[in-house]
């Protein structure tokens, strides 16, 4: 009797979540480009380049980004996600002519850092992209994308911007 009233009571301080582990999803990676959401006028320097609208949808599993160039008349959307298979992020972007990029990678080092495989449409042929999200302390983003055509010897940045911000978009 004093052993079934011992395991009673070591059953019962037991927490619950550990009868229902099989059913819970961990949605903390899934959570880790949640610094990118937002409406962004996007700065190099001091010139302002373009507005970028970025939100979930899918039930916050998705992200999805809306460029718009200020001076160039050009546009692009990406598409991000975590995809807990495989433990990496994904975006596919596509932008008004056509071109694409499909990378993958992950969250490190307080960053999103993304990688192209060489089936990306974008820039010279037999090039590589990255590109790397930081999330800034005063609650900017800091985005440098940089590309290789020798396997990754030398990179060339593309593009740095620094994301601030915005009230609304145009």
């Amino acid at each position: 009797m004093k052993t079934i009233l011992i395991l009673l009571m070591a059953v019962s301080c037991m927490p619950y979540s550990l009868f229902a582990q099989e059913n819970i999803v961990p949605t903390n990676y899934s959570r880790q480009f949640d610094f990118w959401i937002g409406e962004w006028d996007v700065y190099t320097g001091e010139n302002l380049v373009g507005k970028n609208k970025v939100v979930f949808l899918q039930n916050k599993y998705l992200i999805q980004e809306n460029w718009v160039s200020k001076n160039d008349n050009f546009s692009g959307t990406s598409y991000s996600f975590y995809n807990p298979k495989s433990n990496k992020w994904h975006q596919v972007w596509v932008d008004k002519n056509g071109n694409n990029l499909l990378l993958k990678g992950e969250f490190r080092d307080e960053k999103m850092v993304l990688t192209s495989g060489l089936d990306s449409n974008m820039g010279e042929p037999n090039s590589i992209h990255r590109i790397t999200w930081t999330k800034l302390s005063n609650e900017e983003v800091k985005q440098v994308w940089e590309s290789t055509t020798d396997n990754g010897k030398n990179w060339t940045i593309q593009f740095e911007g620094i994301y601030k911000k915005s009230n609304h978009i145009n």
